[in-house]
């Protein structure tokens, strides 16, 4: 699902990327925020079937999630990385990443993020990773049942997952067992704040670590760009204060 306020910058990320790496990348997005009628789904089932990297954001809505999920489950083996966020329980079951996968666990993603064995240290790191799992899959629960029903999400766990998370990602290891769940963390605090900036961010980090380009190897991807909660703008100041 792309809304209007990601369209515009998910293109520019596509031209962007493009001109300074030379990938020939296809950004193909489709909002699932209404039904679709039979035309729109061949053309979502079509550009699903092409991709490598799939990104599924904000699709609540029962009909779509319900003709989505065995679309997934039968282009497994096309698609190198699932990105789910923010949507429908059976949908985030979707998640896949490198040795990282959400499905079959009906708890939510966090118990998939430690495995048995490892020493104090270790144990200790992957609890933290787990619980910051957790909270993030309850955030994106709340969120999905409040879009159902047609509420206004609570905005103070917004503010506090805008501030953490990032924060925290630093106690989590980028290599071994933990390396997927803290890309999937990484590409969630791109999500929490998406200026055009991290959408671009966003699209290159899953790129560079699951599409398997050698030409993106050695890129440094920027880290999640931060703005305040609250803020002045003005056409001539340079950000927002």
């Amino acid at each position: 699902y792309v809304g209007s306020s990601l369209l515009a910058p998910l293109r520019h990320a596509e031209s962007e990327i493009n001109r300074h790496h030379g990938l020939g990348l296809r950004v193909a997005a489709h909002n699932l925020g209404a039904p679709l009628d039979a035309d729109e789904w061949a053309v979502a089932e079509r550009d699903l079937s092409e991709s490598e990297v799939v990104f599924v954001i904000h699709v609540t809505d029962g009909e779509n999630a319900a003709r989505l999920v065995p679309l997934l489950k039968r282009l497994e083996g096309v698609h190198r990385d699932v990105v789910v966020i923010n949507c429908m329980p059976e949908l985030m079951r979707r998640t896949r990443m490198g040795k990282l996968s959400f499905g079959g666990i009906e708890r939510g993603p966090s118990e998939d993020a430690g495995v048995e064995g490892g020493g104090k240290k270790e144990r200790a790191t992957e609890g933290r990773a787990r619980r910051l799992v957790r909270g993030v899959g309850s955030w994106m629960g709340e969120q999905a049942r409040a879009r159902r029903k047609g509420k206004g999400a609570r905005h103070t766990q917004y503010l506090k997952l805008v501030e953490r998370v990032p924060a925290l990602l630093r106690f989590v290891p980028g290599a071994g067992r933990l390396r997927d769940v803290k890309h999937y963390l990484y590409l969630f605090c791109y999500f929490l704040q998406p200026t055009p900036a991290n959408i671009r961010s966003m699209l290159l980090y899953a790129l560079k670590h699951y599409a398997g380009d050698a030409r993106l190897s050695n890129v440094k991807v920027p880290t999640p760009e931060t703005v305040p909660s609250v803020g002045v703008y003005h056409p001539d100041a340079p950000n927002i204060f």
